[in-house]
């Protein structure tokens, strides 16, 4: 009886090769993959950092209109406060004493501004009949020579069975900046 002896045949070295390549390119792909991962979020977080940069750019140029739009209204209280004490105090007093002399009602006093020609406009409404107003107009421009009538509205308003004139008085000082 023979026995028949299978011998196996020597691994070359290019199947050596082979199966190292084969173990290799797992390898190389998982390192392609890890390091293409880390690529794109490095890509994205650039992305992600330039938008915000953009939007901190724009944020901040809004907040300079913002503080400038600030200092405006600033300047514009103070300057009406300044202007409003200064101008107003004798001509609201005289008004009021002239409206409750000639039995008119002093409905609204709103200042308008200070125009660029220093021009200090307000707006007077005040109640009461045709006549009457008129008396209150002369005695302000006329006699008193306080302020300047720059424009007349009149409004009639029927509310219920009674009328009622309803007159906003446009009024303007010269503001005198020292």
């Amino acid at each position: 009886m023979s026995k028949a002896v299978t011998i196996k045949s020597p691994v070359t070295y290019r199947q050596r090769l082979q199966w190292l390549l084969w173990s290799v390119v797992p390898l190389l792909l998982l390192c392609y993959l890890l390091g293409f991962r880390k690529t794109a979020a490095v890509i994205s977080d650039y992305h992600k950092n330039q938008r915000l940069q953009q939007q901190g750019a724009l944020m901040a140029d809004s907040m300079q209109v913002f503080e400038k739009k600030q200092e405006a209204v600033d300047r514009w209280q103070k300057q009406y406060l300044v202007d409003s004490s200064r101008l107003d105090g004798a001509i609201l007093a005289s008004i009021n004493s002239r409206c409750d002399a000639l039995g008119l009602q002093f409905k609204e006093y709103k200042p308008l501004g200070t125009s660029a020609q220093d021009i200090w406009t307000r707006v007077v409404t005040v109640e009461g009949t045709f006549h009457k107003i008129l008396q209150l107009i002369f005695q302000l421009e006329q006699q008193e020579q306080l302020c300047r009538i720059a424009s007349i509205k009149y409004q009639h308003i029927k509310e219920g069975d009674s009328e009622v004139l309803n007159c906003s008085l446009y009024i303007q000082n010269v503001v005198n900046k020292k």
